[in-house]
């Protein structure tokens, strides 16, 4: 899997002019629409080629129309993307105006009390559309990139991306990007 974290401090400046805030990133707080507060820490960015297709447990529009034909991958871009198939990382790199096209973002943000009273998956889920439409989607615009699928994830604590904490509530939800909108997807 290839991830890239490298040029987001240098982007940060940019995320925090989309966002209309100033100072140091990591260190803005955000006012959830549940009422919670969330600090963002994380920003992870995987190529087109790393994001798994989706299947109809998560995505039924994206199945093709007629019968499945079982001898195609589904881990290929559609019939209507030829040139997607023959170079992947020049189809996912070749968006309007050099934008990076493609791929997955995760943003990742902490929640104080995550999981506790007022703050269970119940509370917080009006959170993760708002996140994706104003956060998330702004962001990735400011810095030119067009991911197709966005995932946020609250926790209440910090937790390095890739490994287990036990302890740790976290919840995640996942979009699809279409037409500049954030579409739920199952997760």
């Amino acid at each position: 899997m290839t991830t890239s974290r490298s040029d987001w401090p240098a982007r940060a400046g940019a995320l925090a002019m989309a966002l209309g805030v100033g100072g140091p990133l990591a260190a803005q707080e955000f006012q959830l629409p549940s009422g919670h507060a969330a600090t963002l820490f994380d920003v992870v960015l995987e190529e087109a080629g790393d994001v798994m297709a989706p299947d109809a447990g998560t995505d039924p529009e994206a199945l093709p129309e007629g019968e499945l034909d079982e001898s195609e991958p589904l881990d290929q871009p559609p019939p209507d993307n030829p040139d997607a198939a023959e170079d992947p990382e020049a189809a996912a790199d070749a968006g309007e105006g050099g934008a990076a096209t493609g791929g997955l973002a995760r943003f990742r943000l902490v929640v104080p009390g995550l999981g506790g009273e007022g703050a269970a998956y119940e509370d917080v889920a009006q959170d993760f559309a708002w996140l994706c439409e104003s956060l998330a989607l702004p962001a990735l615009d400011a810095n030119g990139w067009s991911p197709t699928e966005v995932v946020i994830a609250l926790s209440d604590r910090e937790v390095p991306f890739g490994e287990a904490d036990p302890e740790a509530v976290q919840f995640f939800e996942g979009f699809r990007i279409a037409d500049g909108a954030c579409i739920a997807q199952a997760f």
